[in-house]
């Protein structure tokens, strides 16, 4: 804005000239020209009124009185005629009024006469009215100079005046560095093109050594960081000592080598402080030496940080290389170098000091060979245990790993595996300078060099001689039971793989496996010494039913094994197992107690039975299994019907659950009638697992296999469960007398949340707990007699009715009877079904009865299928009776039915 006074000025100046040439040059010159022009029309006039009067002389004032016309407004007065004498000659001679200085007088003589023609002229109306006309000429000229004048100055502005701006603002910016700033786009072929280009490569050129200059100085900061970090991983540091000012600089890498925290400047002494005081005084006498000598120093030292946190506070050593420079006249200038961490190589010396002593002093014979197996190195404790010494084994090839103590297949595998870089280990042979042999449990180790190449072979051994002997008759020991004398089940499955591992086999064999019966009841009455020494002659007499290339052993507990091979026909296995059954069932003094007990044998063929050890044995075991479920004291071969059982079995665990969750178990319902009056009492509830693709199946095939795999224990909440709703159902139809009865499984007796779930469901449905009665069996009783009883009384104490089940085809239940806390005696099924035929039956019943009613225990008789039995357990005062007799086992829905006929009667 400062500059437009000036861009105006030439513009005016150029119209103030423009206006004074009008004035002064053009306007005169145009003036004279009308002037004349005027002069020239008056002669004309008067030529051509001289003529008119020269022809006719006496027209000539009529002539002239015509043409003397003085109109207002004209430049120029009517010619008159001037005569010689006249008294109207003053009149004309003197200038017309108004015509003022400007007048001019014109005149004229006619030829060939005395008068004069005149005119006076009005030289100021002709250049008044000229001038006006050249006014207006000169305003509209004016007025459009100056609109050219502003449009010019528009068009400069956007041509040339915007566009500098732009290119000073650009060339502003591009000199603080901006070469991204943007330029005026110019018309075509303007002025400022070449400007504008010249400027553009300017700015790529700066904006070239802009980028190349920041290149630059971040090559030169990365370079600063790459040997900051290169220093500080190399633990490295650089320093300089100034001797003109006698100041020290350090790098920061050094600084925190050698614990520098502050931030004054360095000085001889503050930079040697540093250094241990051990060493400090041979540090400062070394640097200052250099002054003298002008020789380069190489010394370590130790540097002491104990300032820093307990982490790092120790000892570093530090490596310390220096130089001198020295100027054109030889003065030294300064002393330079490097310190290093040098702490970790200082470490690794010790440690390999320390591995060297272990090596020299240690309790393992140490070889170090070369790749390919010559000795370099033997340490003290190798001459000890060999006898060689270094210098008698040096260059040669280790005895230990020679072919003749090593197997072919090991051999190879020793040397492939170091030879892979591979660690070994493992037991070898070798022989002593006094020609005895010796076992060395070695461990060979390959070293690589640091390129990773294989150069040397690390051996240690130690001689486990002693320690091989007593492990051989350790191992001998442990193939044998320690009790009985016989081969364990280690030895046992061993013996049975190698029958496996023969591709042929001459003749079969059998294995035979069988455990004690009731052996539990001896251990727990008798004592486990008594069970112990019962042991010992079960296997002395099984080894007395043997033959020499028969094999017994014992696999645990009161479980053994035989083994017969080879077997030449089925009637000598038959005789063998018929003979342990017998052999076993003898009376055993013991403590001079007689004990008898029996066993239960199971068999299975090889190949036949089986095609592996694992496969056999199971086999063998189901045979076992199924002679206990036939009564014990037998023997059974495996059959594929014991296979079918045992598919059933996987069978029956995998789909119980499913079945469980899918409500396809149920209970029927078997009433107890009052033999006295006829009346149901009680119901005992039976389950049954009506399954979708098998139908019903049978508890006596589905309950083993849920007690053993654990399944009893939700089947048996459910069915408490089911009971407990039964229960409600018959106590809302007016039948809460009525008793129902479950039977509780071992799993479900040992299981520690019974009591607590018992509570839970008595609490859930309301029921008074008189009226469930929980069935257990005496085998579930022996296993810890004084926790059942504990048990036993609790469940008492809430109210249940506890009968025991099965009574008299167990144990001597007679004996633990009278400890029991129970209220009902079930007699089993098999005392029942064959009265009145056998008296023996009959007699054990009525003892029975006359027993339990002692006891004050109420009597159950289960089984009764005719009115023969009823009427005898009837005469004999038994209290309860439950069998077909009465009903069968019936549905909820159908037991009220029954309940309700039998109150109708």
């Amino acid at each position: 804005m400062q500059r437009l006074p000036i861009l105006l000025l030439l513009p005016v100046s150029l119209l103030l000239v423009f206006i004074l040439l009008i004035e002064q040059v053009w306007l005169p010159g145009v003036y004279s020209e009308i002037l004349e022009e005027k002069v020239a029309e008056v002669n004309r006039s008067a030529y051509l009124i001289g003529e008119a009067i020269k022809v006719s002389p006496s027209s000539a004032n009529t002539l002239i009185s015509s043409l003397d016309i003085d109109e207002e407004g004209r430049d120029w007065r009517t010619i008159f005629i001037v005569e010689p004498d006249s008294s109207d000659n003053h009149h004309h001679i003197v200038p017309p009024l108004g015509y003022g200085s400007g007048a001019h007088f014109i005149h004229y003589l006619i030829e060939g006469s005395s008068l004069q023609l005149g005119a006076w002229i009005n030289k100021d109306a002709i250049f008044l009215q000229i001038k006006n006309q050249v006014r207006t000429y000169e305003m509209t000229s004016i007025v459009l100079v100056c609109v050219l004048f502003l449009l010019t100055l528009l068009l400069q502005r956007r041509l040339l005046l915007i566009p500098i701006r732009q290119l000073i603002r650009a060339s502003e910016q591009i000199m603080t560095g901006d070469t991204d700033c943007p330029l005026p786009r110019l018309e075509k072929g303007s002025v400022l093109a070449p400007l504008v280009s010249s400027l553009i490569t300017l700015r790529h050129s700066l904006a070239e050594q802009a980028l190349q200059s920041k290149a630059e100085i971040k090559a030169l900061a990365s370079a600063k960081e790459y040997f900051k970090e290169s220093h500080q991983i190399a633990r490295l540091g650089c320093w300089e000592w100034r001797l003109s000012d006698d100041l020290f600089w350090c790098s920061e890498s050094l600084k925190n080598i050698l614990s520098i925290t502050d931030k004054q400047p360095l000085s001889l002494e503050r930079f040697v402080s540093s250094a241990h005081p051990a060493d400090r005084h041979q540090l400062l006498t070394k640097l200052k030496k250099m002054k003298d000598d002008l020789q380069a120093v190489n010394i370590s030292y130790r540097v002491s940080v104990a300032s820093l946190p307990a982490s790092l506070a120790g000892i570093r050593h530090v490596q310390l290389l220096s130089d001198v420079s020295v100027n054109e006249s030889g003065k030294i200038t300064r002393i330079y170098g490097t310190c290093q961490d040098i702490t970790e190589h200082k470490d690794s010396e010790a440690s390999l000091k320390k591995l060297s002593s272990a090596i020299t002093h240690g309790g393992s014979s140490v070889m170090i060979t070369d790749v390919i197996g010559a000795i370099e190195y033997v340490n003290p404790k190798f001459t000890e245990t060999t006898g060689y010494s270094l210098e008698e084994v040096v260059g040669q090839q280790p005895e230990l790993l020679s072919r003749k103590w090593i197997s072919a297949d090991c051999y190879d595998a020793l040397w492939q595996s170091l030879l892979s870089g591979k660690h070994w280990r493992g037991e070898l042979q070798s022989r002593k300078k006094n020609s005895g042999t010796f076992w060395s449990l070695v461990s060979i180790s390959p070293i690589n060099n640091d390129y990773g190449e294989l150069t040397h072979f690390v051996i240690v051994s130690e001689d486990v001689t002693e320690l091989k002997d007593a492990h051989a008759r350790m191992e001998r020991l442990a193939l044998y039971d320690e009790l009985t004398g016989l081969p364990n089940r280690r030895f046992f499955f061993s013996e049975l793989s190698r029958l496996f591992d023969q591709d042929i086999m001459e003749y079969p064999a059998v294995v035979m496996l069988l455990d004690l019966d009731f052996f539990k009841t001896i251990n727990d009455t008798q004592g486990h010494s008594a069970g112990d020494m019962l042991l010992v002659e079960v296997a002395q007499r099984l080894i007395n039913c043997l033959h020499d290339s028969d094999i017994a052993a014992r696999l645990g507990g009161d479980e053994f094994a035989i083994l017969i091979h080879p077997v030449l026909d089925s009637e000598h296995v038959e005789a063998m197992a018929e003979k342990i059954v017998y052999e076993i069932a003898r009376p055993f003094h013991i403590n001079e107690h007689e004990m008898q007990i029996s066993t239960s044998l199971g068999l299975a063929w090889l190949p036949k039975d089986g095609h592996s050890p694992e496969a056999l044995l199971k086999n063998a075991d189901l045979a076992m299994y199924q002679a206990k479920e036939m009564g014990r004291n037998q023997y059974r071969f495996f059959t594929e019907s014991l296979h079918d059982q045992l598919q059933a079995y996987i069978r029956f665990s995998r789909e119980m659950p499913k079945s469980l969750d899918a409500h396809n178990f149920e209970l029927h319902y078997q009433p107890q009638v009052d033999l006295k009056t006829g009346a149901i009492c009680s119901v005992e509830a039976l389950v049954r697992w009506n399954h979708p693709e098998l139908g019903v199946i049978s508890p006596q095939d589905f309950i083993p296999v849920a007690e053993e795999t654990g399944f009893i224990v939700p089947l048996g909440r459910w069915v408490l469960q089911a009971a407990c709703q039964a229960i409600k159902y018959l106590a809302q139809h007016r039948m809460s007398h009525i008793k129902v009865a479950i039977n509780l499984s071992s799993r479900q007796f040992r299981d520690p949340n019974l009591l607590t779930m018992i509570r839970q469901m008595l609490e859930e449905y309301a029921i008074d707990p008189a009226c469930l009665e929980l069935e257990i069996t005496e085998s579930l009783l022996m296993h810890d007699i004084g926790l059942a009883i504990e048990i036993l009384k609790e469940l008492q104490g809430l109210g249940i009715t506890i009968a025991i089940d099965d009574f008299g085809i167990g144990y001597s239940s007679f004996s633990y009877l009278k400890t029991l806390p129970i209220n009902v005696l079930k007699i089993d099924r098999a005392f029942i079904k064959d009265i009145p035929e056998h008296l023996d039956d009959m007699e054990i019943t009525a003892a029975i009865i006359s027993m339990a009613h002692r006891l004050n225990m109420k009597v159950v008789a289960e089984g009764i299928e005719t009115e023969v039995q009823r009427v005898f357990l009837e005469e004999h005062h038994c209290d309860v009776g439950q069998g077909y007799l009465f009903s069968h086992p019936v549905m909820l829905n159908d037991l009220l039915a029954l309940l309700m006929g039998r109150n109708s009667q």
